[in-house]
């Protein structure tokens, strides 16, 4: 199996682009590309949305991608797996590298979700589910964090204002992201009086609604060796998927993560806390579970080191940065590669060797993982 490595990233400040169409924020990010020199060739174009069927009314986005972009007669795929699409795009790229079928895959990730009001989006959201047995009865994913929190808190013994830190780490973080689209300070008071989704979720437990794309150029040995950008390695990347919850044992344990983190951690024997971490904190609750399942605490004590993670979720996490469904995994991996990089990402800059990202979808309905390395 060929090695394969990150050549170059890009990425536009998530947002509200009301007066841009989908079309022309790819082509933003792919500019930035562009200007750095870092494309000589593109075998591949690999294309992440999760809601372009439904929300902008565009079936084969990626071949629509491709011929606008001016990079026909290359080959063009869509990958789509929820809210994990992005890092499931990043994995496609990674195997049509490593089984040698391409040398450069260009691995573009787009959600335009300001189409539309907030209803409209969150009931097309809602279809990450199984539509055949909980969307149609009007369960949505927000549902089950507010049952998976309301249970943490009862089995842990936990008041609701300890579960505020993480909201309010996350918005800290996101002030020094140039690219987060929610870039201000929260307190437990506002995070406790915001809207509530569903109780106990507040608003400032879960992600803003708004438009992105990032983009990734994957290479193989051949096209690090031409390119005269940072390069980092793709040194594993892994997957797994899990029961629905209504037929779990436990709400509490993501099991797909689980799955995903020993293989990768059998095959790597990472140290996560010398490690960069970026993880799919959808919803506030979630973080915590998927913390305990990397092993970083004790079931139930998360809340109590949250201040102390200088590693975790630099970006600002899905939480502040935002989740661009589609698009989210491929800018994880973009903002690793660049707090790594000597140049780094704004003000954010992380002295490590290794980076780790999760991302899923649902409540670990599927979870990947994707661990960089920097080429030393």
């Amino acid at each position: 199996m060929r090695n394969v490595y990150i050549v170059s990233a890009s990425m536009i400040k998530v947002d509200r682009y009301f007066n841009k169409s989908y079309k022309e924020l790819v082509l933003n990010a792919l500019t930035k590309i562009l200007d750095e020199g870092s494309i000589e060739h593109i075998d591949y174009t690999v294309v992440s949305t999760l809601l372009s069927d439904s929300i902008l009314h565009q079936l084969d986005l990626s071949t629509v991608l491709t011929q606008y972009l001016g990079l026909n007669p290359i080959s063009s795929l869509r990958v789509e797996t929820g809210e994990s699409s992005g890092l499931a795009a990043i994995e496609l790229g990674f195997s049509l590298i490593a089984s040698g079928k391409a040398d450069s895959v260009l691995v573009v990730g787009v959600e335009k979700l300001t189409e539309y009001p907030t209803n409209i989006i969150n009931e097309n959201y809602s279809k990450i589910l199984d539509y055949e047995i909980e969307t149609i009865r009007n369960i949505s994913p927000p549902d089950y964090a507010a049952l998976i929190m309301k249970e943490y808190m009862k089995r842990y013994k936990i008041k609701r204002e300890e579960l505020t830190i993480w909201p309010i780490k996350m918005h800290d973080n996101a002030l020094r992201n140039p690219h987060a689209q929610l870039r201000f300070r929260v307190d437990m008071n506002k995070v406790l009086n915001s809207i509530t989704i569903a109780e106990p979720i507040k608003l400032l437990d879960t992600f803003p609604i708004g438009d992105g794309s990032a983009i990734i150029l994957l290479g193989s040995e051949r096209v690090l060796r031409r390119s005269n950008s940072e390069c980092m390695k793709i040194t594993y990347i892994t997957s797994s998927t899990s029961q629905p919850i209504y037929l779990r044992d436990d709400i509490l344990e993501f099991t797909a993560l689980r799955k995903a983190f020993k293989t990768l951690y059998e095959g790597s024997r990472l140290d996560l806390e010398e490690t960069l971490l970026e993880i799919h904190d959808s919803y506030s609750i979630y973080a915590y579970l998927i913390l305990e399942e990397l092993g970083i605490a004790p079931r139930g004590k998360v809340p109590n080191i949250v201040d102390e993670l200088g590693n975790v979720n630099l970006s600002g996490g899905l939480k502040a940065r935002g989740h661009p469904f589609g698009a989210t995994g491929i800018y994880q991996v973009a903002e690793a590669y660049s707090i790594l990089s000597d140049k780094g990402l704004g003000e954010l800059k992380y002295n490590g060797r290794y980076g780790l990202i999760h991302s899923m979808s649902g409540p670990d309905y599927n979870s990947r993982l994707c661990l960089i390395e920097k080429v030393m």
